[in-house]
C-alpha cells in the first residue's frame, strides 16, 4: 500500500498523454504535468525506499529504482507519442464491445466509432424497432435482412424479390419496400425507399444510398463515421 501514491502518480500520468492536447490538467500544459507527476513520484519513491535501506543496499537500491524509472519514464513517452493511436485502439475496443451506439457531438452529429475489423456497423430503428446496419456506400438503397424486416413489421413472405441490389460484397436478390422512418440518434428519414433481401441472401442489414443521400454531409473523420441530418 505505501506505493499506492506512485501508482497514482503515473496513472495521472497516463491520463495526460490521453487528454485532448488542448486541455490544461491542474493549469498546466500537458508537457509541464507529466514533468511534475514523473519528478513527484521520483521523490516520493525515493523518500520511501532508498532512505530506510543501509550502505550497499541503498546503493543497490538507487541503481535499481534507476533503472525501474527511467523503463517507466520511457513507457510515458512512448505512451503520448502515440496517444491518438492509443486512443482510437481503445475506442475501437469499447465499439466491439458496445457496436454501433451513436454519439452526439456539440453540434448535433451522429458519430460512430470504427469496429476492430475496420467497419462502422450502426445501430438504428427501423419503424421504431432496433437493428444494426453496416454503412455500404456500395449499396444503392437501405437493405434489410428478412429477420430485420420482419421486427420492422414488413412480412418478407410473399415479397416479389424481383430486385438484384448491388453490395460492397457482391449482389443479391431483393424485393422493394417504403419504411415509414429510419432513425439513426437523433437523425429521423420519413417514408425512406428500401429493399427486403431475399430470405438467406444477406446477413447483415446495409446502410446504404438512400439515407445516405439524404444528408446534409457523412464521412469518416480521425477513423469515425460522421453523419449530419439535413
Amino acid at each position: 500500500m505505501r506505493f499506492l501514491p506512485l501508482a497514482l502518480l503515473l496513472v495521472a500520468g497516463a491520463f495526460a498523454a490521453l487528454t485532448p492536447q488542448d486541455q490544461r490538467l491542474l493549469g498546466l500544459d500537458h508537457g509541464a504535468f507529466m514533468q511534475g507527476a514523473a519528478a513527484l513520484a521520483l521523490g516520493l519513491w525515493m523518500l520511501m525506499t532508498v532512505g530506510r535501506r543501509p550502505g550497499r543496499a541503498r546503493a543497490s537500491a538507487v541503481v535499481g529504482g534507476a533503472v525501474t524509472w527511467a523503463a517507466l519514464l520511457a513507457g510515458l513517452i512512448g505512451l503520448y507519442s502515440y496517444r491518438a493511436e492509443f486512443a482510437d485502439f481503445a475506442e475501437r475496443v469499447i465499439a466491439e464491445l458496445n457496436p454501433g451506439e451513436p454519439q452526439i457531438g456539440a453540434g448535433g452529429e451522429v458519430i460512430i466509432s470504427r469496429r476492430l475489423s475496420g467497419e462502422f456497423v450502426v445501430a438504428a430503428k427501423i419503424n421504431g424497432a432496433g437493428a444494426s446496419l453496416l454503412f455500404d456506400t456500395g449499396a444503392s438503397s437501405v437493405v434489410l435482412t428478412a429477420d430485420d424486416a420482419r421486427r420492422a413489421g414488413i412480412n418478407p413472405v410473399g415479397l416479389d424479390y424481383a430486385v438484384e441490389v448491388s453490395t460492397a460484397n457482391g449482389s443479391a436478390a431483393a424485393a422493394e419496400v417504403r419504411l415509414q422512418s429510419v432513425t439513426i440518434g437523433t437523425i429521423t428519414q420519413k417514408n425512406v425507399r428500401a429493399l427486403v433481401a431475399k430470405p438467406g441472401a444477406l446477413s447483415q442489414s446495409l446502410l446504404g444510398m438512400t439515407f445516405l443521400e439524404k444528408l446534409k454531409s457523412y464521412g469518416v473523420e480521425r477513423g469515425k463515421l460522421v453523419l449530419k441530418g439535413a
